[in-house]
């Protein structure tokens, strides 16, 4: 008996003994036969975001120095038809292990390009109306299809999108039905914590910094300006220290920062206003300093203590 036949004899006995199937140990067979996929290491990564930028300065060149050249057509395809293509060969590269860490700079260029361009149609095709209803289509429409995009890909930069202009969308919608800025940042704010915080309970916690950084200063920035000069203006020492408190619950470093930078900056505006003309201004800035120094120390406390210990 050859060396051959006794490794094949050797795994009939090990698939017998198993209990294993001559499909089963075909598709085992095929499994180890696949290629597989190619690492790409930081050099490479740097290389393709580099090259997608150098490709999308490049257009952007192309398209500023024949614009005024180009009629309505042009300016629709150069924008839109690029971003669409973009988004194509984005879904092209994800397929390819070779090519995976192309999907990302170009699925960036799509949307930005896309946008744009269904702006320029907006703007080249219509005959009036009001620019805040291009403003929600466009918004739609990306939200859409970045919803999409992460069913299929489920990628992180579809979903990290898929809030930005679904805060668009929603922001757009408060402003036609005449809604206060102060409101409309407060409901985008709020709506926009509240995904943040689904979001960190999934895989793609990594994008949950930013967009907690973004509607904490929406929360604290729109909710004094309700309440500014008014007799609830001290309420707004609350909203701080619930940044703080969920910090601790969400393990969040953006929050607790927030939280810290929103309670100082209040603080200091508070008593420019009621001490800024009076003998006392000079203690009043001691106090602060004390209270600045007191808040950093309860902040770095917190963070080693219920952030930096989490898994």
């Amino acid at each position: 008996m050859t060396e051959r036949e006794a490794a094949l004899a050797e795994i009939a006995a090990i698939a017998q003994r198993h209990g294993l199937t001559h499909e089963e140990v075909r598709r085992a067979l095929d499994a180890r036969s696949v290629e597989p996929p190619v690492r790409q290491g930081l050099l490479g990564r740097a290389l393709g975001y580099l090259g997608g930028t150098f490709v999308f300065a490049g257009l952007c060149v192309f398209v500023g120095t024949f614009w005024d050249e180009m009629n309505s057509a042009a300016r629709i395809v150069v924008t839109l038809g690029s971003g669409i293509v973009a988004l194509i060969l984005s879904y092209l590269a994800f397929a390819s292990p070779r090519h995976e860490k192309l999907s990302t700079p170009l699925y960036l260029m799509a949307v930005v390009l896309q946008p744009t361009g269904l702006l320029i149609a907006f703007g080249e095709l219509s005959t009036g109306g009001e620019p805040l209803h291009a403003q929600l289509a466009v918004s739609a429409v990306m939200l859409a299809q970045c919803l999409l995009s992460f069913a299929r890909l489920r990628r992180a930069t579809a979903l990290f999108f898929a809030l930005l202009f679904g805060c668009t969308a929603l922001g757009t919608v408060l402003e036609l039905v005449d809604a206060e800025p102060e409101v409309n940042g407060l409901v985008v704010g709020v709506t926009c914590f509240l995904v943040t915080v689904a979001v960190q309970r999934s895989k793609h916690a990594g994008i949950t910094p930013f967009w907690y950084f973004v509607a904490a200063a929406l929360v604290q920035v729109s909710w004094f300006g309700i309440v500014e000069d008014s007799v609830f203006e001290i309420s707004f020492v609350a909203l701080p220290c619930a940044l703080v408190y969920f910090s601790t619950s969400l393990r969040s470093r953006t929050l607790l920062a927030a939280g810290t930078l929103g309670m100082l900056v209040y603080i200091g505006y508070f008593t420019g206003e009621h001490f800024a003309d009076s003998l006392g201004w000079p203690i009043a800035l001691i106090l602060l300093g004390f209270m600045m120094m007191a808040l950093g120390t309860a902040a770095v406390r917190i963070h080693r203590r219920y952030i930096k210990s989490s898994p």
